[in-house]
């Protein structure tokens, strides 16, 4: 049977009020899709579309080629900052799903996030890829395909750096959309997306 996971996790958008929407959709075997309704009913208290987020590179011994860029500017990572920035985001969300313990990855998202969310709540709205044992580790080896991005978006009402992309892994792709927002001179995640799902 051919599975297919998808994850949506939103973050809170400024106009919402204090008001959270946390998003999990699921759908297994041949397109059947779970939770639809719920999913419906949180995006629609919020209004939000999907969020984001980030992290420093993934090897914290090896020194950068590049210069980073500086989010309180705007400016836009190099493709060599995004390829590590996207790596360390997704081995991050990768370790919490092995250890089913959200505790790590929630002290690496953006800290207007980290209000939002607790680590139990990550927990609870990935519980299906822990249950599952989802594991993305393959990605370590491999650089992302960016089909979209980076790039600024202001649609929400925040200035988001926004990446879409893939890993070529086998048996199943790793397709991504992340979001992140700058945090003093950092970009830090704010929205995650994971697709599973064959080509």
């Amino acid at each position: 049977m051919k599975n297919i996971i998808n994850a949506f996790i939103y973050g809170k958008n400024s106009l919402a009020g204090g008001l959270v929407a946390l998003a999990v959709v699921l759908a297994i075997g041949t397109g059947c899709f779970c939770n639809k309704d719920k999913i419906n009913e949180l995006t629609n208290k919020s209004g939000s579309s999907p969020s984001p987020a980030a992290s420093s590179s993934p090897s914290a011994s090896a020194t950068p080629s590049y210069k980073k860029a500086d989010a309180s500017k705007n400016e836009i990572p190099s493709n060599d900052e995004m390829q590590d920035i996207v790596k360390k985001t997704m081995l991050d969300f990768n370790d919490a799903l092995q250890s089913g313990d959200f505790t790590d990855f929630h002290k690496t998202v953006a800290k207007k996030w980290q209000d939002q969310i607790t680590p139990e709540k990550f927990k609870e709205g990935f519980s299906v890829f822990v249950n599952n044992k989802t594991n993305i580790s393959n990605i370590k080896n491999e650089k992302a395909e960016f089909t979209s991005g980076p790039k600024i978006d202001r649609s929400r009402g925040l200035r988001e750096l926004v990446v879409e992309g893939k890993y070529n892994t086998s048996p199943l792709p790793a397709k991504f959309k992340l979001q992140y927002i700058s945090e003093g001179k950092d970009w830090k995640l704010y929205g995650i997306e994971l697709d599973t799902r064959k080509d």
